[in-house]
């Protein structure tokens, strides 16, 4: 049978890998705003499993490690601390690539420039830029 489908098929490997990263990203945003949150109004886990009706443990759960977390419960979660989460979807190909690398990474891709540069400019070691902003 012929694939006459206009998408191409993504591995499993990619699959995998992207819901794990939409997972830590999700999780990193939701917890980086409930400790600013916490520290900023001396709020606590328990504050929100009373506020939601929920059992602190399950409250717990949410905030300790990423987890496959459903959308009502990010709602809920965010609505107790006042607030709620903006979306956006974007095309890999408009994004920005980011600007850092592996130092070990680095190191080849500076010895390729070194050797590739003519031989009237001066050769200077590579240095990385330091890394700004995680992925």
């Amino acid at each position: 049978m012929e694939n006459t489908s206009k998408l191409v098929s993504v591995s499993d490997r990619d699959i995998f890998y992207y819901r794990q990263r939409s997972r830590n990203r999700l999780f990193e945003a939701i917890t980086s705003f409930f400790a600013s949150e916490a520290e900023r109004r001396g709020i606590s886990k328990k504050d929100i499993a009373e506020c939601l009706r929920r059992d602190p443990a399950s409250i717990t759960r949410w905030l300790t490690a990423p987890s496959n977390l459903t959308s009502d419960t990010i709602s809920d979660l965010l609505l107790s601390l006042g607030a709620e989460i903006d979306y956006s979807v974007e095309k890999f190909e408009d994004r920005l690539r980011p600007n850092e690398m592996h130092p070990l990474i680095a190191r080849i891709v500076a010895t390729q420039v070194v050797e590739h540069k003519p031989p009237h400019q001066p050769k200077k070691p590579f240095e990385p830029l330091t890394k700004t902003q995680s992925d």
